[in-house]
């Protein structure tokens, strides 16, 4: 069942197309640019948007087929799952849940361990038809850990949503990724954050419901 869009975002939908130049996006690409540019004002995105070959419709019917969500923050998770309850009702769950409370080591981070402990869980299960789509948008440590993992064997995410953001690690962790075997969106260098990472999965629901 379509979800209706708000008239003030279909307004600045509007505006933001009037913008943009001729994008060569298809057209959940073309979702995804226009609701990240919507969630954080910046036109400069476009130059850094990156999709593998067939990443949108591959998640998309990942989505349908019940694939869960991982995200790498309880703030991600909350700005998804007023959309996924709106659409397809996906599951969705936070890496930080697999977490420990505290750690005691400077080399690692419970980002990258609560990643590693769910992604592990979900081998060990293995009863998911389409693996889980993975939401980072905070932490690059926790896109390595997965990124390790597939690296060593493990199954690969549907998709990886590769939006961490900030200086230490970030770009590294993203140019590791658009150079991997793995489905990815990706915003290159410093930008990204939990907003965006969550617009974009938001927009991948949306489309997946229509």
């Amino acid at each position: 069942m379509k979800t209706p869009e708000h008239p003030i975002f279909l307004e600045s939908v509007k505006y933001i197309r009037s913008k943009l130049w001729l994008t060569g996006l298809d057209h959940a690409q073309q979702s995804i640019l226009e609701r990240i540019i919507h969630s954080s004002g910046d036109f400069s995105l476009q130059s850094c948007l990156r999709f593998s070959p067939s990443a949108c419709d591959d998640a998309i019917n990942a989505l349908q087929n019940g694939a869960m969500i991982l995200t790498d923050t309880y703030m991600a998770k909350a700005a998804i799952s007023p959309m996924a309850k709106r659409t397809i009702n996906s599951d969705i769950q936070c890496i930080l849940g697999m977490a420990p409370e505290s750690i005691a080591s400077t080399w690692t981070t419970r980002s990258a361990i609560g990643m590693r402990n769910i992604w592990l869980d979900f081998e060990e299960k293995d009863h998911l038809l389409h693996s889980p789509i993975v939401v980072i948008g905070s932490s690059p440590t926790a896109l390595i850990s997965i990124l390790d993992l597939v690296e060593k064997g493990y199954k690969k995410p549907s998709l990886i949503i590769g939006m961490p953001v900030g200086f230490i690690g970030v770009s590294e962790s993203k140019n590791r990724l658009l150079k991997s075997e793995c489905p990815y969106i990706v915003l290159e260098g410093s930008k990204g954050g939990a907003s965006l990472a969550a617009a974009t999965i938001n927009s991948l629901l949306r489309v997946a419901d229509n």
